[in-house]
């Protein structure tokens, strides 16, 4: 333990608890203390990573709702482009036929 370590004294642990720690470290050519530190940094690495992993679930549900959004939004886009185009081709068909001139509509 180095200068700058906190000693925790009299750390009380079930006996079962022991013996899995102790076992565990033994597996791990580790001292108690050793696995007893690794194991709570990996509780800790575990903590950011689930809230890692959260914060990207919810961009990509925020991102879903911006995708479905610009879909929904295209689509729209495309049915006024329909009937833009509808109504060109009904104009372009009026513009097409001959307007009646001055000397037809005075000889019934």
């Amino acid at each position: 333990m180095s200068h700058t370590d906190t000693q925790l004294s009299n750390l009380r642990l079930p006996e079962e608890l022991k013996v899995k720690l102790m076992e565990a470290a033994k597996e791990n050519n580790r001292s108690a203390i050793a696995e007893i530190i690794v194991r709570l940094e990996e509780t800790f690495t575990r903590e950011d990573i689930i809230e890692a992993k959260a914060s990207r679930d919810a961009l990509l549900v925020e991102l879903g709702t911006v995708l479905q959004t610009s879909i929904t939004a295209a689509e729209y886009l495309n049915e006024v482009q329909s009937a833009l185009q509808e109504t060109q081709k009904v104009l372009d068909a009026k513009l097409a036929v001959p307007l009646p001139s001055e000397e037809t509509k005075s000889n019934p």
